[in-house]
């Protein structure tokens, strides 16, 4: 039987994810805008606009398990979407950058943690909302590298390997990196959507060694600047 803390814990989280949707839409609002304003396939433009309806729908899916499992999620919260690394020289680099931070990057990881969530999954509700989300989730990652492929051959992409750090560094959690995995509880909450820290960091670890840093690579993107990141912080 699972435990009322549990359950609590899991109301939080779906609380977090249902702000963190938002803020997803509004970010992807802002990229439609710079890859439509950079001459970016209409394609790309398309599956950016998209992405944002689908980003308000899954905050709602979200909202739903938060409020069954007894959480309250602030409806004034989210929508944020800050510019990100401002001072790229052109509209075509800075909606480059921003395609890769948030779909080469943050879709492409959030895929692969959906995956495992998907697969710890008891509940379920948990698991089709989960399901729901990851099939729009591989979409926005294929945004990015749909992008990133048609301007490689026309594009130096040298700027964007220096500066993969930093995305990293906006795109993950500090705390996934801490020693301390949870304990039973956080076995507990994986059955409803959660995932204990150590699972979450091979994930990390796994998705961007064998995923994103050779995609990045393939399009001439050095990436050696971030792989002393992680490596760094993993030890």
């Amino acid at each position: 039987m699972t435990s009322a803390a549990a359950i609590r814990h899991a109301g939080v989280l779906w609380a977090h994810r249902a702000v963190a949707e938002l803020d997803a839409a509004a970010r992807f609002d802002r990229l439609a805008t710079l890859l439509r304003d950079a001459g970016a396939h209409s394609v790309v433009v398309g599956m950016a606009r998209t992405a944002i309806d689908d980003e308000r729908r899954h905050h709602a899916r979200c909202v739903v398990l938060a409020q069954r499992f007894g959480a309250t999620v602030d409806r004034s919260a989210g929508g944020r979407a800050p510019k990100l690394a401002a001072g790229q020289r052109t509209a075509a680099e800075q909606a480059l950058y921003e395609t890769v931070a948030m779909a080469c990057l943050t879709e492409s990881l959030s895929t692969a943690l959906l995956m495992e969530i998907r697969a710890a999954a008891l509940d379920e509700e948990v698991a089709a909302t989960v399901d729901e989300i990851l099939r729009d989730e591989v979409d926005h990652a294929r945004l990015g590298w749909a992008h990133l492929a048609a301007e490689a051959p026309h594009r130096d992409l040298a700027f964007l390997g220096p500066r993969l750090a930093v995305m990293l560094a906006q795109t993950v959690d500090e705390e996934i990196f801490a020693t301390d995995d949870g304990g039973p509880l956080a076995l507990e909450v994986a059955g409803y959507g959660g995932l204990p820290r150590s699972r979450r960091r091979a994930v990390l670890v796994q998705s961007m060694r064998e995923v994103v840093f050779p995609g990045l690579r393939s399009h001439g993107v050095d990436t050696s600047g971030a792989q002393r990141w992680l490596a760094a912080h993993l030890s």
